[in-house]
């Protein structure tokens, strides 16, 4: 069995492409009921504890409901017990009884039918929009739409009659996979529809099997678009055979099995050999696997999200140093709400270089304020640094469009038209606010609020 089992550690490659495909969009899980619910541990005949999924879950309330004691472990060895059909007498009702604990939220509450930690934490990196289960229940479902609100709903009925699109079984084109949708690859329990069937026992698995070998209703838009998309399989701790119907049901003809990851704490062995025939990439842990994936994108996101983002700072303040009081004042009080500041006294370490830092801290600014008082009309034959921060300002604004970058914070009867000042171009007067020695900077800071508050509107545009 050791021959079978992959550190997840040691197929860095095969971790990386998976990772990689996840991030762009082309893996599909598909989910069985072992990944539903967190665990839910009873004890047997042995008093040896057992962990139920959602189904066997199920399973113990009906029995509990109708006399059982033999503690059935399938559907199928409740319907064939012989309290259960003393009981219940038809052993089709089986369907209606699922229907009508799935639809009370009272008794999924007493059979533990929220969603797991495991499932939230795989559906909540929002990298799987289109999610296939093969249960009945509607975890999934619930799941999903509690992550992406509303979502669309598709289900294999087993139906002769008409198309698997008519039936809403498939979707209309490829493109659907990028909507939040659930598929019931075996019917859906909880269905609108009067006649609709889903798999309970093992008689119902091999119609729906047939079903899909016969190609009755099979979604073929669905399963050709999965030809282009990578499989994780989950909590489908079915049979060796079963399993194999599954993942070949889905995979019939695709460009690269070898990238499709199947996990599995308890397949059979014939099944690991299958898969290690084709190359497969299996895992035994679901936890750590969905815990991987979950850390990876977090990760990944963050990362995203700091790259995405053309600047550093909100604001940068030019200034004279005989302006130092009021440019300080400013700093102040665009620090107390909340706005980023690049100030030299605080923006440039000891020892940087200046101009370099400069430049960048310009470069890396949502906007740039110069402060233009009488004390620079009066500097204008006298070399500041400053203008040199204007210069930059200038040149980077003639490279970014029509957005609004320098915004004056100008003093009561500064002449932007005065040739000794010698202001550059873009230093226009109708974007200027204006303060006198007493002015309490309200008004210049909710200026900058708002215009920040557009540039980031216009950067969720670019990036979104």
């Amino acid at each position: 069995m050791d021959n079978f089992q992959l550190d997840l550690g040691s197929d860095k490659d095969r971790w990386e492409r998976l990772l990689n495909e996840i991030e762009a969009g082309n893996v599909v899980p598909v989910i069985g009921p072992d990944l539903l619910v967190n665990p839910h541990y009873v004890k047997n005949t042995n008093e040896t504890p057992f962990a139920e999924n959602i189904h066997q879950q199920l399973i113990s309330y009906i029995a509990s409901q109708t006399g059982v004691t033999s503690f059935p472990r399938t559907f199928s060895q409740l319907v064939f017990d012989e309290n259960y059909k003393r009981h219940v007498r038809d052993k089709d009702k089986i369907y209606n009884l699922i229907y009508q604990v799935l639809t009370n939220i009272d008794l999924i509450k007493e059979i533990n039918g929220e969603p797991s930690d495991l499932l939230m934490d795989l559906l909540g990196t929002k990298k799987f929009p289109f999610v296939i289960t093969t249960s009945f229940t509607p975890i999934v479902e619930n799941a999903m739409k509690s992550i992406w609100g509303e979502v669309r709903v598709l289900t294999f009925n087993n139906d002769p009659q008409g198309s698997a699109w008519e039936t809403g079984g498939d979707i209309r084109t490829p493109k659907d996979l990028n909507y939040p949708s659930v598929y019931y690859m075996f019917g859906n329990a909880c269905s609108k529809r009067k006649d609709a069937r889903f798999v309970v026992t093992d008689s119902d698995m091999m119609t729906f099997c047939g079903s899909w070998i016969r190609g009755t209703g099979v979604p073929r838009t669905l399963t050709e678009a999965l030809k282009n998309k990578y499989l994780l399989i989950l909590g489908n701790n079915y049979s060796d055979w079963l399993f194999r119907f599954i993942w070949s049901a889905l995979r019939t003809n695709t460009i690269d099995m070898k990238s499709d990851v199947i996990v599995n704490n308890n397949a059979e062995e014939t099944f690991k050999q299958f898969l290690e025939r084709l190359e497969i990439f299996f895992q035994e842990s679901p936890e750590e696997v969905i815990t991987r994936i979950k850390n990876e994108m977090q990760q990944r996101n963050s990362e995203s999200t700091q790259s995405r983002s053309l600047y550093e700072t909100d604001v940068f303040i030019s200034y004279s140093h005989s302006d130092r009081s009021i440019a300080q004042k400013l700093y102040d009080r665009l620090r107390e709400n909340g706005i980023s500041v690049w100030f030299d006294d605080y923006s440039i370490p000891r020892g940087e270089g200046w101009e370099a830092k400069i430049q960048d801290g310009i470069n890396h600014s949502r906007l740039f304020v110069p402060i233009l008082s009488r004390n620079v009309e009066q500097e204008s034959i006298v070399p500041h640094e400053y203008r040199t921060e204007w210069n930059i300002a200038a040149k980077l604004s003639l490279k970014i469009g029509g957005k609004k970058f320098i915004m004056p914070f100008a003093e009561n009867g500064f002449d932007f038209y005065n040739n000794l000042t010698k202001l550059p171009g873009e230093f226009v007067e109708k974007n200027a606010t204006w303060y006198t020695a007493n002015s309490d900077l309200d008004e210049i800071t909710q200026v900058l609020l708002d215009a920040i508050e557009d540039v980031k509107a216009l950067e969720n545009k670019m990036f979104n």
